[in-house]
């Protein structure tokens, strides 16, 4: 048996195979108009099988049937008859049945799965397949632009041109993924002629150059204002039958206008220790509104299929100007409630804008995230009242409460409208500063975290989603290199399986590298031990991810780490030379890439946890300056292997606020305050202002 990830639902193996082949001969009642151009489709899905051809030369006969035999198995018959398919291989060859364009689409991916390399061609064994989703809409959150210019320039797909990005939703294809929510916060990622200012381009940034040794400084624009390529990737995924997403603020890093404009932006509280001011605007000054309107009619202009609003999370204050105060916060009491009502009007006003400019843009919204997570019946008959009857949700409940609040709020809003949980475990993953999270056992005592973003209650979440019969699931995918395994789990459990995870674990890393990787890759991904700098005591700035402190306690524990360094590394090289090797599996190669350089900074960070340990154990001050020394130099050490291997790496401030997501400059200023307090610098570089608002600062 094949292993096919998404695992098919029925899958009938017989005995035999087919002929050997080299190319595929396409014939059946699917090849007309009706069905699009079947040739190109076949095309655009092998692309990573270029030589297979469509011809009937040393070919295997591929028949395309339009029908669908009934299925009793079929959860949803309306789904399966929309996505579903069927794959008959016997000794005539090859035969594929559906009844829609998304169906056919589906079998082929699996298809692919099902093809064996042989030295002449490729054989297919004879089985029996019925197959379908049992989820609609399979969707992954991707960073097209995340806090660009905020609190940082960018990462991984962030900087990508159009062929990364078809590869990226070749691969999910592969994998049944059919629609992408593309993350565009910060500076915007596209032309914006009515405010040329607030797009990401000619941003300053120091790049570290290897030749001599020294910082460059260079203007910075996103791949797709350097060549716009965003309606080509639309044109090339909606032949694949994905859906395109804008996810956005409602209210928060909408394009570069609230760093520039910083009389524009919501009103701190008199005396207050909060320093997110910078990404949200005050709705009480009408050229807000219609700045915010510009940019959501210019964003559905660019060919979107939908719009994902999200409101902030922060709920410990609101804009305190006379007119919000007296709107908002006097009338409903609570920041939260505040935001939410100010909310509710802008919402209105921007689905109209985007209404205007497309009529059939699906909007959804993500909301209400703050505890109590738990909402009373009749808080959430006002949810349901205070937004558009049509508006879908990207997110409902998931983490730190019961599965009946998520069945509360897919009872309140309807299941068609349930398009999303809480499953962001990849997106905390991806403020680690390229640093890997994955499982419980990758980071320091995670059981005692108050965050609980692992993939396993991702998974559990998918598959509550399934259970109920909600209409899509989303997984983030904030990060793409390293993180791949996330990638497999939103495509298996959206596609509707209840494997255990440690099942699907072992399934999955077969299914896609093979048997003989496969222990190499779960052991190094289980095992690699990731303490992040933030973590020392002497870092003065809690880090909601990774609150915990390194402490004599942790000593064994890193102890073990490095005495299983060399044999990660080992793992990882074999591993990696094998994948370069492998026409195939070589577009996995930056992933192995990514784990060998997160490692090598493992290593390092190691020695600096210890350096901190003794460091606030030291009895004697000259023992503590002795081991201060020591943490700076693991501190240099740790940031050589960074800024070789990482382009956005150094502070951003335009917004008037420090940050990075790299903790080496907030480390350094306060070892170096430590050594010489005379020459104290107290300006913080705070860490990713995606944190920001959890810090209750």
């Amino acid at each position: 048996m094949n292993y096919t990830l998404p695992r098919v639902k029925v899958y009938n193996k017989k005995e035999g195979a087919t002929p050997c082949f080299k190319n595929f001969d396409l014939e059946g009642s699917m090849l007309n108009e009706e069905y699009g151009d079947i040739a190109e489709l076949f095309r655009y899905k092998l692309w990573n099988y270029s030589e297979i051809a469509l011809s009937p030369e040393n070919s295997v006969a591929v028949r395309l049937v339009y029908g669908l035999p009934p299925q009793e198995l079929a959860d949803n018959d309306e789904l399966y008859k929309k996505q579903g398919y069927c794959i008959d291989v016997n000794e005539d060859g090859i035969t594929i049945k559906s009844l829609c364009r998304d169906g056919l689409i589906n079998a082929i991916s699996t298809l692919k799965q099902l093809l064996t390399k042989k030295d002449d061609g490729y054989t297919v064994g004879f089985c029996e397949i019925a197959d379908w989703p049992s989820i609609e809409i399979r969707s992954v959150s991707n960073t097209f632009a995340w806090y660009a210019g905020y609190g940082r320039l960018g990462f991984d797909m962030q900087l990508w041109g159009f062929e990364e990005w078809k590869e990226y939703l070749n691969i999910c294809s592969d994998f049944k993924i059919n629609q992408f929510n593309m993350c565009m916060y910060g500076y915007w990622p596209f032309e914006f002629d009515e405010y040329p200012e607030t797009v990401l381009r000619n941003y300053p940034v120091k790049v570290w150059n290897e030749e001599s040794k020294n910082w460059v400084e260079v203007r910075y624009s996103h791949p797709n204002l350097s060549q716009e390529f965003l309606s080509k990737l639309f044109d090339y995924g909606h032949k694949l039958g994905f859906k395109f997403f804008a996810y956005i603020g409602l209210n928060s890093y909408s394009g570069g206008y609230p760093s520039i404009y910083k009389e524009k932006r919501m009103k701190l509280p008199e005396n207050s220790r909060f320093v997110n001011d910078f990404d949200t605007l005050c709705l009480s000054q009408p050229d807000t509104i219609e700045y915010l309107k510009s940019a959501m009619r210019r964003i559905a202009s660019l060919g979107y299929d939908g719009i994902d609003f999200e409101e902030s999370e922060e709920s410990f204050w609101f804009c305190n100007c006379e007119k919000c105060s007296e709107k908002y916060l006097d009338k409903y009491g609570t920041p939260a409630e505040a935001k939410h009502h100010a909310n509710y009007e802008l919402l209105k006003i921007l689905y109209e804008a985007v209404r205007d400019v497309n009529p059939d843009i699906v909007i959804g919204a993500r909301m209400w995230r703050e505890p109590p997570l738990e909402k009373p019946q009749e808080y959430l008959r006002e949810m349901v009242a205070s937004v558009p009857p049509d508006m879908v949700l990207f997110w409902a409940p998931g983490l730190y409460c019961g599965e009946n609040e998520f069945e509360k709020w897919a009872k309140a809003f309807g299941k068609d409208r349930i398009w999303a949980r809480d499953t962001e475990s990849n997106a905390v993953s991806a403020c680690m500063g390229r640093l890997i999270r994955t499982f419980r056992s990758n980071g320091l005592r995670c059981d005692e975290e108050t965050n609980h973003q692992y993939i396993e209650e991702d998974i559990r979440q998918h598959i509550g989603s399934v259970k109920l019969g909600v209409k899509g699931i989303n997984g983030y995918m904030f990060e793409w290199y390293g993180f791949f395994l996330h990638l497999f789990a939103h495509a298996n459990y959206g596609w509707g399986s209840i494997m255990e995870p440690e099942e699907f674990y072992d399934y999955a890393v077969t299914a896609v590298f093979g048997a003989g990787l496969k222990d190499d890759i779960l052991y190094v991904l289980k095992n690699m031990f990731t303490i992040h700098e933030s973590q020392m005591k002497i870092f003065p700035t809690e880090f909601p991810f990774a609150r915990n402190k390194v402490e004599k306690r942790d000593i064994p524990a890193i102890q073990a780490a490095i005495a299983d360094h060399d044999n990660i590394m080992l793992r990882l090289n074999r591993v990696k030379a094998a994948v370069d090797a492998d026409s195939r599996l070589k577009v996995y190669s930056p992933h192995f890439e990514k784990l060998i350089v997160a490692n090598l900074r493992n290593r390092v960070i190691y020695d600096l946890a210890l350096a901190s340990i003794s460091y606030d154990n030291a009895p004697t001050e000259e023992e503590k300056i002795k081991y201060l020394k020591e943490m700076s130099l693991h501190n240099e050490r740790n940031f050589e292997i960074v800024r070789s291997n990482y382009f956005d790496v150094n502070p951003v401030s335009e917004t008037g606020t420090k940050s990075c997501m790299i903790p080496y400059h907030e480390l350094r200023r306060v070892i170096n305050n430590a050594l010489d307090p005379a020459n104290a610098d107290n300006v913080p570089v705070y860490l990713g202002v995606e944190a920001l608002g959890w810090l209750w600062l």
